[in-house]
Formats: C-alpha cells, sequence, structure tokens
C-alpha cells in the first residue's frame, strides 16, 4: 500500500475524463493500485503531494522520485555528493541528478 500526504489541500479529488482517480480527506489518501500510486509520485513538486512512509531507500536503490527532499539528500550523499551540495537542490533537481547513480563503496 502506498500513503500519500497533501500539504496544500486537506480535502482533494484529483480527476480526469474517466472520472475521479483520488480522493484526499484529512490530507490523507491510501491506495493498493499502482497506476494511482505511479501517477501521484510523477506530480510536480509545487503541488504539496508527497508519499509518506514507505519511502526509505533500499540500500542500493535510489527512494521514489515522490519520496523526501531529506531522503533525496541522505541519497545523493550515499551516492558520494557533500551534504552541502545536495542540500542546496530542490528535491526534484536531486531525483533528476541522482536517480541513477549508485551507493559509493
Amino acid at each position: 500500500m502506498a500513503k500519500f500526504s497533501s500539504e496544500k489541500y486537506p480535502a482533494l479529488t484529483l480527476q480526469d475524463d474517466k472520472g475521479i482517480w483520488a480522493r484526499f480527506e484529512g490530507a490523507q489518501f491510501e491506495t493498493f493500485d499502482s497506476a494511482v500510486a505511479k501517477r501521484l509520485r510523477g506530480l510536480p513538486e509545487s503541488e504539496g503531494i508527497s508519499e509518506v512512509g514507505g519511502s526509505e531507500p533500499a540500500d542500493d536503490k535510489a527512494p521514489s522520485k515522490r519520496a523526501s527532499k531529506d531522503d533525496w539528500v541522505a541519497w545523493a550523499v550515499k551516492t558520494g555528493a557533500t551534504e552541502e551540495e545536495a542540500s542546496a537542490l530542490t528535491r526534484d533537481e536531486l531525483a533528476e541528478k541522482y536517480a541513477d547513480s549508485a551507493p559509493k563503496e
């Protein structure tokens, strides 16, 4: 199960031409549908939706693109960046730059 929170909208309904595909209540949403989770992870950071819980990266795998900035900073440092370099970037910049990086031994 994937869990998401909405920082901007406590009650949020997401829909397209096929109908409602996600409904946040109390700024929270849970889904077992991997396609919905993938869609939420793909939203831009400016939408204020992030994945919560279970976003810890595996030892040798980058976090999801919707993981927190702290998770991405930790991953970037693990792959060779300094804490200062990583902290200066946004979460989306970190994901773009370090998604395909491997941890340093």
